[in-house]
């Protein structure tokens, strides 16, 4: 396993703070992660070259605190780290004739592999390809026994020829995946499909949008916590609200009954990044909005694109400071199986539902000064975030509402 062997590499401290955040890495030399692949692996079509990296490493770097160094002979992007071992156009016998010398140059620990998509498109001896990708796993094991390996399925395709031949193949890699396994090799498979759809995918048909790539990163940071992450807490999802963690959206009501706006000409539930005031930093989503019935009033609001896979022992944590007298505000949680964390029963850490209304009704949040909200989520274990949305929801009171959310954090472990 890579954690032995990187006993110098990634001394992870235990300590953590109130929002259950791991502290920072101490690290005598960063993991080397050799993104392996062809375009998707450079990043075409992302806005900024980067792909899927930045948010890798955003992730892995900022947020579960283990350094890492991307390593390869490309360069694309326009991020600090722009190393990689992207190949636009290879299939996956070019990758593998190349290999053994991008190993042996870069000295990867870990080793993210994405290939085959070449191969649907050029309809390139399709029927051996999940054999052809089982070839090249052994040699990349061979040439570095001591890494660990994680292979993709390939994204859907927004081509239905194309879409039902990557299909075709994905079905193939649960088994080539187990025959590593059973082999004793330390690899593993992420299904991309699992969260992408083809409406992940750009116009091109095959390459992924800068949403796709997220989602991507996030896949891939999941799958790399039993090889990084072992016995420590590991961090889904956080954000601060600083430069690198705005919302997705802002002021962007998913569903809303009798709720108005604070003041002037607004109209709606605010959800906004605001400097006003902060639990740590600088900045934090500053919420308000006018309720207008005693006897039915509601609004969700959209605020992040997460796509976080939910264990048994994945905890939701932020920190909220009502500033006007309705407390009966909480975040929720919306699944791509279409649960919710509102109506699933789940509990704060004073046993109170994790619904808005009855986080004021019966909660104990303090006006005018900041509260820590946790909840386990286990009831929804087995799950995926597919969004954060802001909720008010109180129907037996009218009048104005206002506050902040900071420091929103999803910890598996």
């Amino acid at each position: 396993m890579i954690l032995r062997r990187l006993t110098m590499a990634v001394l992870l401290a235990a300590a953590t703070g109130a929002t259950g955040a791991a502290a920072p890495a101490l690290a005598a030399d960063p993991v080397r992660i050799m993104p392996l692949g062809a375009s998707i692996t450079w990043g075409t079509s992302s806005t900024d070259g980067n792909g899927y990296r930045e948010e890798l490493r955003r992730h892995l770097a900022g947020e579960a605190g283990v350094a890492i160094d991307f390593v390869g002979s490309q360069q694309s992007g326009t991020m600090a780290d722009r190393d990689n071992e992207g190949h636009p156009g290879l299939r996956i016998d070019q990758i593998a004739a190349n290999v053994d010398a991008w190993l042996a140059a870069a000295r990867p620990d870990v080793v993210l592999l994405n290939v085959g998509t070449n191969d649907t498109l050029q309809n390139h001896d399709l029927p051996n390809a999940p054999a052809r990708l089982a070839g090249l796993l052994d040699r990349i094991v061979a040439a570095r026994p001591t890494a660990a390996v994680v292979f993709s399925t390939l994204v859907p395709s927004g081509n239905a020829t194309n879409d039902s031949r990557a299909r075709t193949f994905n079905a193939a890699l649960p088994e080539v995946a187990a025959a590593q396994v059973a082999a004793g090799h330390d690899v593993r498979l992420v299904d991309l499909t699992s969260t992408l759809t083809a409406a992940d995918i750009g116009p091109d048909t095959i390459h992924p949008t800068d949403g796709g790539y997220v989602k991507i990163a996030n896949l891939w940071h999941t799958a790399l916590r039993p090889v990084l992450g072992t016995g420590r807490p590991w961090p889904l999802f956080r954000a601060d609200f600083a430069a690198t963690a705005q919302p997705t959206w802002t002021d962007s009501v998913h569903a809303s009954v009798n709720v108005g706006g604070f003041c002037c000409g607004l109209t709606a539930m605010e959800s906004a990044r605001r400097a006003e005031t902060a639990h740590g930093g600088t900045y934090a989503l500053m919420y308000s909005g006018n309720d207008t019935s005693a006897t039915q009033s509601y609004s969700y609001n959209k605020i992040f694109d997460v796509h976080a896979p939910i264990a048994a022992d994945t905890t939701l944590s932020y920190w909220i400071h009502p500033q006007y007298p309705a407390t009966s505000v909480a975040l929720d949680l919306f699944l791509t199986d279409g649960r919710s964390l509102r109506d699933s029963g789940a509990t704060d850490q004073n046993g109170v539902r994790a619904h808005p209304r009855f986080q004021g009704q019966d909660g104990q949040l303090e006006l005018n000064k900041w509260n820590l909200v946790r909840i386990p989520l286990g009831a929804l274990a087995g799950g995926t975030v597919d969004q954060i949305w802001i909720g008010y929801d109180q129907p037996g009171t009218t009048g104005l509402f206002r506050g902040y959310v900071d420091d929103i954090a999803l910890v598996s472990g």
